[in-house]
C-alpha cells in the first residue's frame, strides 16, 4: 500500500514540476508579446545619426515592413558601425521618407536621420526598436 501512495506522489511530483516549466514557457513568451506590444509606444531615446543607406528592403512573410541598413563612420580610425533601423508602418511620412531612402541608397550620399527608438518592437511595425522619423538629404560636410 505504501509503495502505491509512493509511486502516487512522485508521479504527481513529476507532473507538477512539468506542468510549471510549460506554464513559465508560456508566461515568458506573452510577457515578450506583451512588452513589445507596450513598449513600442514608449520613447526610449532620440537624436540623429548621418549613415550612408547600403540596404533597404520590404520583408515579412504576414507583416511586410521596410528596413534598412546604413554605415556609420567615426573618428580618425574610420571605425565602421552598420545600424539597423526600421520605417515605422504606422508613419504617416512613409512614402516621404521611403523615397529619399531610395535616393540616398542610389547616389550613395550620406543622409542625416532623425529617428527614435522605442523601449519594444513588435513585427507589425519593424524588426528593430529604432524607427525613423525624418531624413535631412544630403548631409553637408
Amino acid at each position: 500500500m505504501n509503495s502505491i501512495k509512493n509511486y502516487i506522489a512522485k508521479k504527481n511530483t513529476g507532473d507538477w514540476f512539468t506542468l510549471f516549466f510549460i506554464f513559465a514557457f508560456i508566461a515568458l513568451s506573452f510577457y515578450n508579446i506583451f512588452w513589445g506590444i507596450i513598449g513600442v509606444h514608449i520613447p526610449y531615446s532620440s537624436g540623429e545619426r548621418s549613415v550612408k543607406i547600403i540596404k533597404l528592403s520590404e520583408k515579412g512573410l504576414i507583416w511586410k515592413t521596410w528596413e534598412v541598413e546604413g554605415i556609420l563612420t567615426q573618428g580618425q580610425n574610420n571605425l565602421t558601425y552598420i545600424w539597423q533601423f526600421s520605417v515605422d508602418s504606422n508613419e504617416q511620412k512613409k512614402s516621404e521618407i521611403l523615397s529619399l531612402l531610395q535616393k540616398a541608397f542610389d547616389s550613395g550620399e550620406t543622409v542625416k536621420i532623425k529617428y527614435v527608438q522605442q523601449a519594444g518592437s513588435v513585427p507589425w511595425r519593424g524588426d528593430t526598436s529604432y524607427f525613423v522619423k525624418d531624413i535631412l538629404f544630403p548631409v553637408n560636410k
